[in-house]
């Protein structure tokens, strides 16, 4: 995150775009999303995926291997981060 000073000299935080707007992710380790209001899924790992970028989130979307359905979640970006910062996933821009 940057400051940018404002009028007034009021200093806001501007958040800086990490990943471009479309690229590829690796599941490498733990990495779960809440579905709806309900309880957190595991995201199988090895799992690869493309990942869209939102204003506030990463929209994540890959092939359940045991269905072969298309599955979608979203994560908050500091949440995605995080994430990448442990190693749990792995972007493949």
């Amino acid at each position: 995150m940057s400051e940018q000073h404002t009028p007034g000299n009021q200093i806001s935080a501007i958040e800086v775009q990490q990943y471009p707007e479309h690229f590829a992710a690796r599941v490498t380790g733990k990495v779960e999303h809440r579905v709806g209001d309900g309880p957190c899924e595991l995201i199988p790992q090895g799992i690869e995926m493309k990942v869209d970028t939102a204003i506030a989130s990463y929209v994540l979307s890959w092939v359940d291997p045991e269905d072969q359905q298309p599955e979608t979640a979203s994560l908050a970006k500091r949440e995605f981060e995080h994430y990448v910062e442990v190693g749990a996933l792995e972007v493949t821009v």
